[in-house]
């Protein structure tokens, strides 16, 4: 795996292990020896970039239980994005994320879902402000090796979208379509088809309107990353979506 596909984590450990503050500015809870409060870390990207998991941003991250706001945490990520902080598993917490020249970012976390082994690992990813001839990547829209079929794990990055195009009713977007350059250009360039056509499927179901969304598709001519290895051909197999119009 190249080095900035990890850079975060590799800085991040090592901060570990020098045993230099990794909190940025804010408040930050106390590690506690009860087994309901649990670390979570991880990293804050840009996502309008050549390459994905590259650009690492500083942002001030705020946690508040809900309902009721009982408990409150304000942090920051630090000068390689990384983020650490300690949650009560019988929370549910609002996340929002706040950065320069970037989009807010908010989500509903329960812990008890997102814990593996003893922690939870959480990347977010943070759009630029919109602009025209804007590409938005859509990064938690996988695709399988061949399929174009839309699983229940990218529901939540298209309704994100289905949200920005109804809080922009002018906006007009193209959908992209890639394939990883392996295998057949023809078949390639009919997946990449397939999937695009897939993505628009699902937002004119959402009440998007077909004259709003273009599609093109670009099969395995453009990929982001030229590496024999099966991470390369999993960040290849993308949809992005670029903003023709804003208003």
């Amino acid at each position: 795996m190249p080095f900035h596909y990890s850079k975060c984590i590799r800085m991040s450990a090592l901060l570990l292990l020098l045993y230099i503050p990794i909190f940025g500015k804010g408040l930050s809870m106390v590690p506690s020896a009860q087994d309901s409060i649990v670390r979570m870390s991880g990293c804050v990207y840009d996502t309008i970039r050549d390459y994905p998991d590259t650009i690492l941003v500083k942002a001030k991250i705020t946690f508040e239980s809900i309902p009721h706001g009982n408990e409150i945490g304000i942090i920051s990520s630090n000068e390689y994005g990384f983020y650490e902080y300690y949650i009560n598993m019988s929370s549910v917490y609002s996340i929002n994320l706040i950065s320069e020249n970037h989009r807010r970012f908010s989500e509903v976390l329960n812990p008890k879902l997102q814990l593996v082994d003893t922690e939870i690992r959480r990347n977010f990813y943070l759009e630029p402000e919109l602009k025209e001839d804007q590409v938005i990547r859509l990064n938690k829209l996988i695709f399988k090796q061949g399929e174009s079929g839309i699983t229940s794990e990218s529901f939540q990055e298209l309704n994100r979208l289905v949200g920005i195009l109804n809080e922009n009713p002018g906006m007009q977007i193209q959908l992209e379509g890639h394939t990883d350059y392996r295998g057949s250009k023809k078949l390639n360039m009919e997946l990449s088809k397939n999937r695009v056509q897939a993505v628009k499927s699902y937002l004119m179901g959402a009440g998007i309107s077909t004259r709003r969304i273009k599609t093109k598709a670009f099969g395995g001519t453009k990929p982001l990353i030229k590496e024999q290895s099966l991470e390369a051909s999993k960040i290849n197999r993308r949809v992005e979506v670029r903003i023709l119009k804003l208003k």
